[in-house]
């Protein structure tokens, strides 16, 4: 989740805008620039007051990254807070979920194991590493495009990683449109059913049906030596369509089960909620292109079952990651598998 900007010096935004952010994002601020060829790093769990006075007195006018985190793994606290060092000369920030979640320390991060074990023995005596192309596809490859980095260097250059993922906004870019209310400032759903990048799904990325999409894999070896493999599919589907002959298996509930009122769904019994249940549970075992087919086929199932576990007070923006980015509610709906979150006698 989280909004992640990388903001330029010439653009200001309203302080209507900034609350949005907050609104959406409320469990840490954070922001980092160069100085002097120095990185200078704010954060705060502050509330939008404090928020509004730093960026009015410290970072308006400047180049900078900007990060609103919501929790999804890890604390509420200024460890978990974005922007992290990777090195003295590189901190960064990150919005998504990892599929490798936060296994060596549960009050930690995806974004910190991410950066303890791949990125900091990456970049550890050689930060320029991270303006080189081949690397970047390569941490763009291991994340999936449904996770996006931004990097800042001590030098001021920054570096996105699936920058294609984000959308301007008044001369900014911002890494979603589910993570603030984009529809009211004129943006519609960046999502693109095709380009898929399954890797950010672990050993899930693996399963293919060869008789629902075409699937391919690029070798490429890099100017340092280093072999990429990139895997993409695409599908002839259309992104919003209720395909009545779907060979998703939706557990036997239908669209009917449920009271569908605006962004809000409720089971009508606890049978259907297990029906629901059991059907994101079959096609995660099945792998990740299934998933995120019945997130779309089923779109107000998976958005009923993203409200249960993680609040209702994130209603409107599981309803909006649901049409907008299936790819990162399937990684959301897997975590709750792959965590134990979900009991597993609810999926009998």
């Amino acid at each position: 989740m989280c909004i992640l900007i990388k903001h330029p010096a010439n653009t200001v935004f309203s302080d209507e805008l900034l609350l949005d952010f907050y609104q959406h994002n409320p469990d840490g601020f954070g922001a980092v620039y160069s100085e002097n060829g120095k990185l200078v790093v704010i954060k705060t769990l502050g509330k939008p007051d404090e928020i509004k006075a730093i960026y009015h007195e410290t970072l308006k006018g400047r180049e900078c990254i900007i990060h609103y985190r919501m929790k999804t793994h890890g604390d509420i606290d200024m460890d978990n807070c974005h922007p992290y060092r990777v090195t003295d000369d590189v901190w960064m920030a990150h919005n998504g979920i990892l599929s490798m979640g936060n296994p060596i320390d549960p009050r930690k991060s995806d974004t910190w194991h991410f950066i303890e074990f791949i990125l900091r023995p990456a970049l550890t005596g050689n930060p320029d590493l991270l303006f080189d192309v081949d690397f970047q596809d390569y941490i763009a490859d291991m994340i999936g495009g449904s996770n996006k980095f931004a990097f800042m260097h001590s030098s001021g250059e920054s570096v996105i990683i699936n920058e294609a993922a984000g959308v301007k906004h008044e001369g900014a870019w911002l890494s979603n449109t589910y993570a603030w209310s984009a529809s009211k400032y004129g943006h519609g759903f960046s999502y693109n059913r095709k380009g898929y990048n399954y890797n950010s799904y672990g050993s899930m990325g693996d399963y293919w049906d060869e008789d629902l999409r075409s699937y391919s894999k690029t070798t490429t070896t890099g100017s340092k030596g280093v072999t990429f493999t990139t895997s993409t599919r695409s599908s002839s589907k259309d992104l919003y369509a209720w395909d009545k002959h779907s060979d998703i298996d939706t557990g036997g509930a239908a669209l009917g089960d449920y009271d569908y009122d605006g962004f809000e769904v409720r089971p009508k019994t606890k049978q259907n909620y297990r029906k629901v249940l059991r059907a994101a549970y079959n096609c995660y075992r099945r792998g990740a292109p299934k998933l995120i087919d019945w997130i779309i086929d089923a779109p107000q199932k998976a958005e009923y079952l993203l409200i249960e576990w993680y609040g209702e007070h994130y209603q409107g923006e599981m309803a909006e990651l649901v049409n907008s980015d299936p790819d990162e509610a399937a990684s959301l709906i897997s975590t709750l598998f792959d965590d134990g979150s979900i009991n597993a006698n609810d999926v009998q």
